[in-house]
C-alpha cells in the first residue's frame, strides 16, 4: 500500500467533528496523538477561528498577528483533551489555530487544523466517492471478475461503484449477488454502457433493468422493431424544432435512451461526450440542447484513458460555458477502466478519475437524488500531480477541504475492507470472519467527522450497505 500524504497537523491531532452546522452551536474536542502532539492536563490552550474568505487589508497588515482573529480559550482534561463549542456564522473553510502562552505570556501557535462550516442543506449530505463507468471480464474488452474488481474499488477508497460493461448489465448483477455473501460497506449499483443503436452512440445507464433481466441494450435488440418506431416517433416530432446540425434520428436515439432508463426508476449519463472518434462523440450543439432539457442526469467531464485527456479540458471548458449560458448538468469522473491490476495504459486509468456525489442515503435513489439537485463534483488525479475538480465553487472549496482532512483516513478503512472483501471471496474464512468484526467501521467514522449524531436532532443520512434492486 502507498502510505497516504498527510499535512502534519492532520496526523498528529484529533478534531471531531471537522464539520460544523452553519449557525448551530457546535461542540468539539480536540487531543493530540502520541507524546510530541499530547496536551498537558490541565493546561490552558488559546483558540482561534480565521475564515479563509473573510480577509481585508486592516487585518492583513501584520500576518503574524493572529490574536486579532475571534476565538476562545479551554483548559485539557484529565484525558489531555480540549472540550469547546463553537458557532460558525458562514459557510466556508475555517483555519483552527492552536495556540499556547510562552514564557513571557505572549501567545505561540502550536498547529493549524481546519474545519468546514456547510449551511443545513450541504451539512445532511455525506460526501460519496464512487465511479459509474468502468469495465470487468463480461465486457467484451473487460478483464477481472466483477466482484474482484469491486474489491479493488473498496480497497482504493471507493463508497459506490456500478461496473458498466458494454451491451450488457451481466457484470454489475454478478457482482451485486456476490457482495450478499460478503460483508462490506461498498454500495453497488446495477449498470451498462448503452450503444444503441451501435457502437457510435454511448450513455450510462445506473439502476435501470428492463424485463427478463436484462439491461437497455439488450432489451433494444430483442425488441428492435418496436423500439425504434418509438426513436423515428421521437424525430419526427423534435425534427422542425431542432437547431441547425442536429441530426432528427441521432437526437432521438439519445432521448429514448434517457426516457426509458428513467421509466425504469435509473439514472441516465451521458459519457465522455467528447471523446473522438473520429469527431466529437457527442456534437457540441447536441451537448448544448440535451443538457439544457435536461435529458441525462449528469454527464462525464473528467474520464479515464489518457492522463490529461485533450476532451476532458474541452468537456470542463464547455461545460463552463454552459453554466455561463445558465445551463447546469451535474458533473461526474469516471475512470473508463477496463482493467485495474496493471500500471496505467490505455485501458486503465484506475482510481485516477472519480466522483463525489454528496448523498443523503447511500442508495440509487440517493445518488439520483444528489445529481438531479446538483451536488457532484468530477475529480481526476493523474500521477502525483494535484487534483483537478470539476464543480461549482461552493461544492470545489468542499471537496478540497475533504481530500485533505477527509479522505485520507476515510480511505485507510477502505483499503483494510476492500482486502479482505477480496480474500474472503475466493474462500479465505479467517477473512470472512474479520469482515463481519469490522463492519461499521468508515459509517462510525463518518458519524464522527460530521458530527451530525452528537451536535443536534436532525436526523442522520443512511449510509449502509445497499443492495442493487431492479
Amino acid at each position: 500500500m502507498k502510505i497516504q500524504n498527510m499535512i502534519p497537523s492532520a496526523a498528529d491531532y484529533e478534531l471531531f467533528p471537522q464539520v460544523a452546522l452553519l449557525g448551530a452551536p457546535t461542540a468539539f474536542t480536540l487531543r493530540g496523538l502520541g507524546l510530541e502532539a499530547a496536551l498537558a492536563p490541565g493546561k490552558t490552550y488559546i483558540l482561534r477561528f480565521i475564515g479563509q474568505e473573510e480577509n481585508n487589508s486592516g487585518r492583513l497588515l501584520d500576518i503574524s498577528d493572529w490574536t486579532k482573529y475571534g476565538g476562545l480559550e479551554a483548559a485539557a482534561d484529565e484525558t489531555g483533551a480540549l472540550r469547546f463549542t463553537y458557532t460558525f456564522r458562514r459557510e466556508q473553510i475555517y483555519t483552527l489555530r492552536l495556540g499556547e502562552r510562552d514564557e513571557n505570556g505572549g501567545l505561540k501557535a502550536v498547529a493549524d487544523l481546519r474545519i468546514f462550516c456547510a449551511a443545513e442543506d450541504l451539512w445532511r449530505r455525506t460526501p460519496m466517492r464512487g465511479n459509474t463507468h468502468c469495465h470487468a471480464c463480461p465486457s467484451v474488452d473487460g478483464h477481472e471478475d466483477p466482484f474482484l474488481a469491486a474489491a479493488m474499488y473498496r480497497k482504493a477508497g471507493f463508497d459506490y461503484l456500478a461496473i458498466t460493461d458494454h451491451h450488457l448489465i451481466d457484470g454489475s448483477v454478478i457482482a451485486a449477488e456476490a457482495a450478499k455473501r460478503v460483508p462490506n460497506g461498498l454500495t453497488l449499483f446495477y449498470g451498462e454502457e448503452v450503444h444503441v443503436p451501435n457502437a457510435y452512440i454511448h450513455a450510462v445507464n445506473v439502476g435501470a433493468m428492463f424485463p427478463g433481466g436484462v439491461g437497455l441494450d439488450c432489451w433494444y435488440h430483442r425488441n428492435e422493431a418496436r423500439c425504434r418506431a418509438e426513436v423515428e416517433a421521437i424525430a419526427a416530432s423534435a425534427a422542425a424544432a431542432l437547431p441547425e446540425g442536429i441530426e432528427p434520428m441521432d437526437y432521438a436515439y439519445r432521448v429514448w435512451i434517457a426516457d426509458c432508463i428513467h421509466e425504469k426508476g435509473g439514472i441516465a449519463i451521458l459519457a465522455h461526450p467528447f471523446w473522438e472518434w473520429d469527431a466529437h462523440n457527442t456534437p457540441d450543439d447536441l451537448f448544448r440542447l440535451l443538457a439544457r432539457e435536461q435529458r441525462y442526469d449528469a454527464a462525464e467531464i473528467f474520464h479515464g484513458q489518457e492522463p490529461g485527456c485533450r476532451d476532458c479540458l474541452l468537456q470542463s471548458a464547455f461545460w463552463n460555458d454552459l453554466r455561463a449560458q445558465g445551463i447546469f448538468v451535474s458533473p461526474l469522473g469516471t475512470d473508463d477502466a477496463h482493467r485495474r491490476n496493471y500500471r496505467w495504459d490505455y485501458e486503465s486509468s484506475f482510481n485516477a478519475v472519480y466522483s463525489v456525489a454528496f448523498m443523503k442515503e447511500a442508495s440509487l435513489s440517493g445518488f439520483a437524488e444528489a445529481l438531479r439537485g446538483g451536488y457532484s463534483a468530477a475529480v481526476e488525479r493523474f500521477e502525483d500531480a494535484p487534483e483537478h475538480v470539476a464543480a461549482t465553487y461552493r461544492l470545489t472549496k468542499y471537496v478540497a477541504f475533504l481530500l485533505d482532512w477527509y479522505f485520507p483516513f476515510h480511505d485507510e478503512l477502505c483499503f483494510e475492507e476492500g482486502r479482505l472483501m477480496r480474500d474472503a471471496y475466493l474462500g479465505d474464512e479467517t477473512a470472512l470472519a474479520l469482515l463481519s468484526r469490522l463492519s461499521g467501521r468508515v459509517r462510525k467514522y463518518q458519524e464522527r467527522f460530521f458530527g451530525r449524531a452528537m451536535n443536534c436532532n436532525f436526523p442522520q443520512p443512511h449510509i449502509t450497505k445497499q443492495e442493487a434492486s431492479p
